[in-house]
């Protein structure tokens, strides 16, 4: 376990140990990533971001040509899901339209994110 008495310090602090394990068990896979509440999925994603900006590897998880990733963000409604799926990182959740949500779907099945 994680100690801390606090939900969200306490998830924020298995955010890097998740990082790393994605970095050195799956490296060019998609990964799930499985949080508890909508707030803490956005939270984790932009942490990843963040972890993978400070290894000067920000696009890592991106497998997609500059010019699809354009048409696929222009698609998307939820601005925050855009934003972490700029990075290769999806966000699959209820509060998402069915539109996104199916869209990051496919981009996890294709291996572009």
């Amino acid at each position: 376990g994680y100690p801390g008495k606090f939900y969200c310090p306490r998830m924020a602090t298995m955010n890097k140990p998740t990082y790393a394990a994605i970095t050195s068990h799956s490296p060019k896979k998609p990964v799930l990533v499985f949080v508890s509440s909508r707030r803490q999925t956005r939270l984790t994603a932009l942490d990843l971001i963040a972890y993978a900006a400070a290894d000067e590897r920000p696009d890592q998880w991106l497998h997609i040509p500059e010019v699809d990733l354009q048409d696929v963000l222009a698609k998307v409604k939820d601005p925050n899901l855009r934003h972490t799926l700029s990075f290769g990182i999806g966000m699959h959740h209820a509060g998402l339209t069915e539109t996104d949500r199916t869209l990051v779907e496919e981009l996890f099945c294709n291996q572009k994110i």
